[in-house]
């Protein structure tokens, strides 16, 4: 009760255009309290920027989706420079542990997100390498076992693998020059943010470290405007380069409302390449294996609008039913709510 009065107070008081979504029925709670919590981490005078910012894509994300762009947003409009803030946040790194029923506990970890990321591909990774027909345990089950194995010594048998982690960095944030100059180098808000795949944007300083250990770069160019990546390539066969970008702008499943990191998708031509379909930027876009089979086999179809430019990546799927939905890549907002 006291966290609903809490956050009745701070939407009558500081989000206003979000209360009055709430009441219209265009949001659900779950995405208002998403605002109230990403808002509240905010100055008072960043609240109102960070809600007309963030508003629209509440109407068009299911809750999941919406907290991610929520928090991305966050990190846009906090006026506080990113790479102060987050020298501060390492500061709260942490294990605790609480006791859960039935012989159960909970580890918490709280770590930078660059050694989070890291830790949880390379568990995920064993964990797929571990799964066969005589396996009996879930994925979730697998990575529960092989962390606890791997963190007490037990690793007989177990294979070693490097986590792959991938981050976007503006030219100017790797020269260290996205602000005035100063010793060491710092941001400021309005500055390019490097992303790191998979969670947002993070500091300079991080970005510039990750850099400095990458056994290989990537040049990408994009359109100035939209972002969409540049078409390369003619051939069937898809380019690692291409695919590496595609993985980083899709981020996700490209079906409406799928989660499903592009990591573990596949690379779908939206015009099959047996009827004339390129396997360039605009015609290529990552599904799970469950939608991929879905569209090929389940009914629905899925084209490239015509009046979203040659080169955009959107896809426009209609159901068996007739309902139509428009999904873009995670660096664009837009698209309609997912069918369900």
């Amino acid at each position: 009760m006291s966290r609903l009065f809490a956050d009745a107070e701070t939407l009558v008081a500081d989000l206003p255009e979000t209360l009055a979504a709430l009441e219209a029925g265009e949001v659900s709670y779950a995405h208002a309290r998403s605002v109230v919590v990403h808002a509240g981490s905010l100055p008072i005078e960043a609240r109102g920027s960070f809600e007309h910012a963030v508003l629209p894509q509440a109407r068009e994300k299911n809750p999941a989706r919406f907290d991610d762009a929520a928090r991305r947003l966050r990190e846009v409009h906090h006026p506080e420079s990113i790479t102060r803030r987050a020298v501060l946040a390492r500061e709260e790194r942490a294990v605790w542990l609480d006791a859960e029923r039935d012989g159960m506990a909970t580890l918490h970890h709280h770590l930078p997100a660059v050694d989070a990321l890291a830790i949880h591909d390379v568990i995920d990774q064993a964990a797929r390498a571990a799964r066969g027909d005589m396996e009996p345990r879930t994925q979730a089950q697998l990575r529960s076992d092989i962390l606890a194995d791997r963190i007490l010594g037990r690793t007989d048998g177990l294979a070693v693998f490097t986590p792959s982690v991938i981050v976007t960095v503006p030219a100017v944030v790797l020269a260290g020059c996205e602000s005035t100059p100063t010793t060491p180098p710092t941001s400021t808000p309005g500055d390019p943010l490097a992303e790191l795949h998979g969670y947002g944007p993070i500091d300079p300083a991080t970005a510039r470290r990750i850099a400095a250990a990458a056994p290989t770069f990537l040049r990408v160019l994009t359109h100035p405007v939209t972002g969409d990546v540049i078409e390369t390539a003619g051939r069937y066969r898809i380019p690692t380069a291409l695919r590496e970008v595609l993985i980083v702008a899709d981020e996700h499943c490209r079906f409406p409302g799928c989660g499903r990191r592009a990591a573990r998708c596949e690379l779908d031509h939206t015009v099959d390449w047996a009827n004339g379909g390129r396997s360039v930027a605009s015609n290529l876009a990552h599904l799970c294996t469950s939608h991929h089979h879905l569209k090929h086999d389940g009914g629905w179809q899925v084209t490239r609008p015509p009046d979203t430019g040659p080169t955009s990546r959107t896809l426009e799927w209609r159901s068996p039913l007739g309902a139509t939905y428009r999904t873009n890549p995670a660096a664009r907002s837009g698209g309609d709510p997912p069918p369900f």
